[in-house]
């Protein structure tokens, strides 16, 4: 299927197709606001593109089962919200062997990212409520890890990841809440624990929610292969810019951990890849190993060196190492999900 990103929102912002394996087709034409296009079904975001600029493109694959789906392209003008429609029958999705395994162990991955969390981003907010400011700051990047291996995961339910992971002008100031708003209060505002404690009490509760939520989750392959791709996209639009951790420079924390979590979809996905498409399981093995070289000078000790040291023609070699790597994982949706 085709769509546009407009200023108006999707068009079309009312669509039909036939149950099973869909190619979402999307590109920016002339919208500046408008930079994304999700698809949803029961306030769970189950596929979507992000950060599509004006004049490109981008794709993702689902196997959808009849019903009404939502289409939503933030901050459209007029056609913000669409609807699909999937006629049909119902379609066999991941009903073999080895699409189970994958899921299994993909699930696996994220349950475990996400029992990291929630302690390490209470020793953080401990920290705050404490009045530990150097502590604090230590944890920062270390607590956001697992986060951001699992970020699809997040980001598919709704409004939790802006509440946890929003930076500055995402969501209206008033509403600003989560990692980066505490970061900013850190580095920036020289705020006491006091003023802090709201924010870190509200972190806790919203972290909790997603590792509740996350325990209850299911997947198909097609989803899981697009949410490597979209973790390399993460890095394109604002790891390699260092927008993300724009107060601490704590990114590449964030770099790699989001090519971890890629890398553990392709994991999961490998044994079919390897049986449908070799030559792209080969390509992809290889594109990690580069990325992993590229990134290696800047380790420091068992972190990583902040951003401000990572010059402008390094910063362009990671960006060419993130492309090189988005590419062949694009492909594998459509693959996995034959």
């Amino acid at each position: 299927m085709e769509f546009a990103i407009t200023d108006a929102g999707c068009e079309p912002n009312r669509a039909e197709t036939s149950s099973g394996l869909v190619t979402f087709k999307v590109e920016n034409k002339g919208a500046a606001g408008v930079t994304e296009l999700e698809v949803i079904k029961d306030k769970r975001i189950l596929g979507e593109v992000e950060n599509v600029a004006d004049g490109l493109n981008a794709h993702f694959s689902l196997t959808l089962q009849p019903g009404e789906y939502e289409l939503y392209c933030p901050n459209g003008t007029t056609q913000e919200r669409g609807t699909l429609t999937v006629t049909g029958d119902q379609v066999a999705s991941d009903d073999d062997e080895a699409a189970r395994k994958a899921i299994a162990a993909y699930k696996t991955y994220v349950l475990a990212q996400a029992a990291l969390l929630e302690p390490r981003t209470k020793a953080f907010t401990n920290a705050i409520r404490a009045g530990d400011t150097a502590k604090a700051k230590k944890l920062f990047p270390t607590s956001r890890e697992p986060y951001e291996r699992i970020e699809p995961v997040a980001e598919s339910f709704g409004d939790l990841d802006p509440q946890i992971d929003a930076r500055a002008g995402d969501v209206p100031a008033s509403t600003w809440t989560g990692y980066h708003r505490l970061e900013k209060m850190l580095w920036v505002d020289k705020a006491t624990a006091a003023e802090m404690k709201p924010f870190a009490d509200k972190l806790d509760t919203d972290v909790a929610k997603l590792v509740s939520n996350v325990k209850t989750a299911n997947y198909q392959t097609a989803q899981i292969a697009n949410g490597a791709k979209s973790l390399m996209d993460e890095i394109g639009a604002s790891k390699v810019t260092g927008e993300e951790d724009r107060y601490s420079h704590t990114d590449l924390y964030d770099f790699k951990a989001n090519v971890d979590g890629a890398k553990a979809v392709f994991k999961s996905l490998r044994p079919i890849l390897e049986k449908r498409a070799p030559t792209l399981a080969v390509t992809i093995t290889n594109s990690f190993s580069e990325m992993d070289d590229a990134m290696e000078p800047f380790r420091s000790g068992a972190g990583w060196v902040t951003y401000t040291k990572v010059d402008a023609a390094d910063r362009r070699g990671l960006s060419r190492s993130v492309d090189a790597l988005a590419l062949p994982l694009s492909n594998m949706a459509a693959i996995v999900a034959q």
